[in-house]
């Protein structure tokens, strides 16, 4: 028999369950697990004791970690490792985590792919542990025997602590630039503006190309000099110092991070259109008078 306390008859009634669906799964059963209502899970294995707890136990163990206990050990991290007690930043920070737990983010740091997985980490833990005849505490399994997944998990939760602090920094300079835009009256009244990766071409109401060296002249040196972070003075430093009332942004690429930036530090200003509208536009001489 093997016996797991738990803190949580929640937490105990889960387990139960997981190892309950493997116990059904056999065609003549090999094990029975009973849950006495409040924190104990216990399991009577029949027969072929290292065998059942290799093919069922473990498993069962192992989702039931991943599904239920492992965004509470990220919140642990991220609250008492690294101290945020707030509500919110531990959601936001928790989702970044799942960005990279889920491989969505690139692991900057050792790679997209970890040599071993946390499933791995988990299983390989269970099996040098947990044996027949054995009685333990699940909170003690976790602290005393998890501790290349816990180092695992804080991997995550530092890298996507440095995310959030760079978002929240790109918010900050771009709720700046919003503001210094706000501020300044508009030079030209509009900017047509054509994506051709990775540079942007202006243009001015009357679709003459704009030159570098006219737009460097636009630019306005302390606005470069008073952001903390860099402002790319080739496409962002010009459109802020100028400043219009409207941008024909085109572009094939929406998903570009200079095309999102723009998008997000000029807003309800931007009118997007494709390359193809900016050609026809040209030959045509055509109006702006279609949607965006």
């Amino acid at each position: 028999m093997i016996e797991i306390y738990l803190e949580q008859a929640g937490d105990a009634e889960k387990l139960f369950s997981l190892l309950k669906e493997r116990e059904k799964k056999t065609v003549h059963p090999l094990f029975r697990t009973t849950y006495n209502g409040k924190s104990l899970v216990a399991i009577y294995i029949y027969e072929n004791h290292d065998g059942v707890i290799c093919s069922d136990i473990i498993p069962a163990i192992t989702n039931f970690i991943l599904r239920f206990i492992e965004d509470r050990l990220l919140l642990s991290i991220i609250s008492g490792t690294f101290y945020f007690q707030d509500k919110e930043e531990q959601q936001q920070i928790l989702q970044l985590a799942h960005s990279f737990l889920d491989g969505e983010r690139y692991d900057y740091r050792k790679g997209k792919q970890l040599s071993v997985s946390r499933e791995t980490l988990v299983q390989e833990a269970l099996e040098q542990f947990l044996t027949d005849g054995l009685s333990f505490s699940f909170s003690s399994f976790i602290t005393f025997r998890l501790k290349s997944y816990m180092e695992r998990l804080q991997h995550y939760v530092e890298l996507a602590i440095d995310e959030y602090k760079l978002e929240q920094e790109y918010q900050n300079f771009v709720q700046t630039l919003r503001d210094c835009i706000a501020a300044r009256p508009p030079k030209l009244s509009q900017i047509h503006l054509v994506h051709q990766p990775p540079s942007f071409l202006f243009y001015d109401e009357k679709l003459q190309e704009i030159t570098a060296r006219e737009l460097k002249q636009w630019i306005d040196r302390n606005l470069i000099v008073s952001q903390p972070m860099y402002i790319d003075s080739s496409v962002l430093a010009p459109l802020v110092s100028i400043a219009p009332d409207t941008i024909y942004l085109y572009t094939d690429l929406i998903d570009d991070g200079m095309v999102q930036t723009i998008q997000n530090v000029f807003q309800e200003r931007i009118r997007l259109y494709s390359r193809s509208d900016f050609a026809h536009q040209r030959a045509t001489g055509a109006g702006h008078e279609k949607g965006t």
